[in-house]
């Protein structure tokens, strides 16, 4: 028995597959032309994707194809092993071309063995399946041409079948697609639509897991003898499972090797197709719209959305810490502060591709924190410590310098000792040895400190990339990254703690390089 929303969507499919038999009728021409006629007529038709599309598919069809949608149909032509991801702006039809006329134009060659689509959930994923099955069996022109390819199987299932043997799957993310296939024929179409959403994008690990459940199980699961693996979306987070596999998810972030990558903006420049905005020189991407019809929207769904949307740009959203809390100062001279913290969080792994190091900071003046200095980066320990003994060289004795001791005394002392010795002073760091309460809290306590206009931050490091990354993980917290927050977090506690001002002497000499290191 299905439920009243089944019942719904399904009723909605019937209306939409009399919308296709009504949108495709055949002419006097085509239903009487010779069997050569209609062979010569179909070649042509297949040699050509707008053509192709525009003949089968007038329903879907109130625009001239964007250069875009012409470039897709390109590279799935001409590689039959192809690894796609096409990034399209909301309303710019990835679904139609991923989904109905590239996987029908396929068949269409003989070049199709199965179909797979996938999306965010399994419900998602059996509708985007509906339409090709509204095409297979209600298009006229498509019946004309290939033949009545009777129901076998529903999507309302998640799965259906021609009568040649062909099978359509439908998969939510996670589900396993493991052994499909129809007789001897495995699919060697995948289509991933729309995989990310809000929700899962604040969770990494579970990000993580399913960019490996599509490279796995789901590409895993077609034919070995050449398989297409589309995947078409729009990047809502810097680490979306898209952009995941894209790879390029940090700025200079090298992209996947081997895959066919396409990303458009609905504002474009008109010549280098770069990202633009109307006032300075910007178009619509696709001529479907005019550049009133995007500004319009665009302002009707706010900057954040629509940065998102139409330009694949995230802007964190103020979960805990609020945008209107950042208040910038004029720093006094270094000398005139009470107190200067400069606390380090580094990351585990010594590489530049893992988590991020974060060294802070900040200057207490009275009731006031002002963060002086921001360096936050996916770098390698050694740059890190050449980073700590820059500060040192400004800051000398006017700061204490701080850094959790568990890291402190079993990863990276090694590399302390041998920048000092190169710079022939060794840095007079300390070791942070308390027992920390869960970070969450001790990063959620520096909340009234922002609010009530305590913490500020130096005009001077305002357009700093680094700060731009500080300012990303606190307004992102607690569903990002988080190592700047908690370098912060550590910078504060001790001035909190009223340490005297004091002047501290540069520790000379080696550190010892025993199990039993004491700071």
């Amino acid at each position: 028995m299905m439920n009243y929303k089944e019942k719904k969507a399904y009723q909605e499919w019937l209306t939409y597959c009399d919308q296709v038999r009504a949108s495709t009728p055949i002419t006097d021409k085509v239903r009487n032309e010779t069997a050569s006629a209609k062979a010569a007529r179909l070649r042509k038709l297949n040699s050509d994707p707008v053509a192709f599309a525009k003949w089968y598919f007038p329903h879907y069809i109130d625009s001239e194809f964007a250069w875009f949608h012409k470039k897709i149909f390109r590279q799935v032509d001409a590689d039959p092993n192809i690894f796609g991801i096409f990034e399209l702006p909301r309303e710019h039809a990835k679904s139609v071309l991923v989904n109905v006329m590239i996987p029908m134009r396929l068949y269409a060659m003989g070049e199709l063995t199965g179909m797979v689509v996938a999306s965010q959930n399994e419900s998602k994923a059996k509708t985007l399946l509906s339409d090709i099955q509204a095409e297979f069996q209600h298009n006229q022109r498509w019946i004309n041409d290939y033949g009545e390819l009777a129901r076998m199987g529903d999507w309302r299932d998640g799965a259906f079948s021609t009568t040649d043997g062909m099978g359509f799957w439908a998969f939510g993310r996670g589900q396993s697609p493991r052994g499909i296939r129809k007789a001897a024929l495995r699919p060697n179409y995948a289509v991933i639509d729309d995989i990310d959403d809000k929700v899962i994008v604040r969770n990494q690990k579970r990000v993580r897991e399913i960019v490996t459940w599509i490279l796995e199980d789901l590409y895993g699961a077609l034919s070995i003898k050449g398989s297409r693996l589309v995947v078409a979306g729009n990047r809502i987070h810097k680490h979306s499972i898209l952009a995941h596999l894209v790879g390029d998810l940090e700025h200079g972030d090298p992209k996947r090797e081997g895959i066919v990558h396409i990303k458009v903006y609905a504002i474009e420049h008109p010549k280098t197709h770069k990202k633009a905005d109307a006032h300075n020189g910007g178009v619509p991407a696709w001529k479907r719209y005019t550049i009133d019809m995007l500004t319009q929207k665009m302002k009707k769904m706010g900057y954040i959305s629509a940065r998102r949307e139409y330009f694949h740009e995230h802007h964190e959203e103020d979960f805990i810490f609020k945008r209107k809390w950042i208040q910038f100062v004029k720093p006094l001279p270094i000398n005139r502060y009470d107190n200067i913290i400069v606390y380090c969080d580094p990351s585990f792994k010594s590489t530049d591709k893992s988590d991020y190091k974060a060294i802070i900071a900040v200057g207490r003046k009275g009731k006031y924190l002002d963060i002086l200095s921001t360096w936050v980066r996916q770098a390698t320990t050694s740059a890190m410590v050449n980073h700590f003994y820059d500060l040192y060289d400004d800051l000398e004795s006017h700061a204490r310098y701080y850094m959790e001791a568990n890291f402190l005394q079993d990863l990276i002392l090694d590399e302390f000792e041998e920048v000092g010795v190169e710079r022939d002073y060794q840095l007079p760091i300390r070791a942070d040895k308390r027992k920390k309460p869960n970070k969450e809290v001790r990063i959620e306590n520096l909340t009234p400190l922002f609010e009530r206009g305590i913490i500020r931050i130096s005009e001077k490091i305002r357009k700093s990339p680094d700060f731009e990354t500080f300012k990303t993980q606190l307004l992102g917290f607690p569903f990002g990254k988080d190592d700047a927050p908690d370098a912060l977090e550590g910078a504060v506690y001790f001035l909190q703690r009223g340490g005297r001002k004091g002047k501290f002497k540069a520790r000379m000499g080696k550190y010892r390089t025993s199990n039993s290191r004491k700071l």
